[in-house]
């Protein structure tokens, strides 16, 4: 019953929430104010687009292929400013929307009026690679890692902020749930090291640039209570959707995947994978 219903939103929101600038672009509207009109759209003050809407539409299975195709577009087109740091949370509604709650108090550009707000970003980019969009969700991660080294610009230590502000300068770098977020993504998405069922399972989206001269990409990190060191190698330089996972070596045993807890060390354990071509 509970999937009856659920089944039943996602096709609702999948029609009626799905709108376009009358052009080339379409996406999903994220929100209703407390009047009960819908803020995403063509306006008189401009369009107006969310980020949030379609981070969780993607990561939920909402936005089918061809609407997920279409998110990227308008949101590449709409919200992405790459001397900011990457993906904007709104475009400007220039107006003080307090029907919509603090975040319209704030100066565009400010928190969550129009910052590039990492949280979502990295969450976009998590539901991007969950739904097959490695190369573009590299690309949203890649634009705020740059944005973090870039120390005149940004004016932060090495780390991920809550938010690049107008400026693109970064803000709370002590307030943030961006960090968790992008430890997350490049575990289980980039370097695929995740728990499925109990069991471990490695489904790397690596591209050419995360391997080094050997043409070794490896993580360190915990997983189905293990702590555990993924060595990737790519003997053959195969780019993404190029590769799968062939042998898996632990110590002088060959292991398959799914990988049960039970048959490694709960010590530091070291897994090398090699990636071999696609049949």
């Amino acid at each position: 019953q509970l999937r009856s219903m659920g089944d039943h939103l996602k096709n609702h929101i999948r029609t009626a929430e799905w709108i376009s600038d009358g052009k080339e672009n379409s996406w999903f509207n994220s929100y209703y104010d407390d009047s009960g009109r819908r803020v995403e759209g063509v306006t008189g003050e401009g369009i107006r687009m969310m980020l949030t809407g379609q981070v969780f539409t993607l990561m939920s299975g909402t936005a089918d292929g061809q609407q997920a195709r279409a998110i990227i577009s308008a949101a590449k087109r709409y919200l992405c400013d790459p001397s900011r740091g990457g993906y904007c949370l709104n475009t400007d509604f220039r107006e003080v929307k307090l029907d919509m709650g603090r975040m319209f108090g704030f100066a565009y550009g400010t928190k969550e009026n129009g910052a590039v707000f990492c949280h979502m970003a990295v969450m976009y980019a998590y539901a991007l690679y969950s739904r097959g969009f490695a190369k573009e969700g590299w690309e949203v991660l890649e634009l705020l890692f740059r944005q973090c080294m870039d120390f005149d610009r940004s004016r932060v230590l090495p780390g991920i902020p809550e938010y690049f502000d107008d400026r693109g300068q970064g803000m709370y770098p002590y307030l943030t749930g961006s960090g968790s977020w992008l430890l997350l993504t490049l575990q289980t998405q980039v370097f695929g090291v995740r728990g499925e069922n109990g069991q471990l399972t490695l489904d790397p989206k690596l591209s050419p640039c995360h391997f080094d001269a050997d043409g070794i990409a490896q993580i360190r990190c915990r997983s189905v209570g293990r702590e555990l060191l993924v060595r990737y190698h790519n003997p053959e330089a195969l780019d993404l959707g190029q590769y799968r996972v062939g042998a898996v070596v632990y110590g002088d045993r060959s292991l398959s995947l799914p990988i049960s807890a039970s048959e490694l060390d709960e010590e530091l354990t070291l897994l090398d994978v090699t990636l071999v071509p696609k049949e």
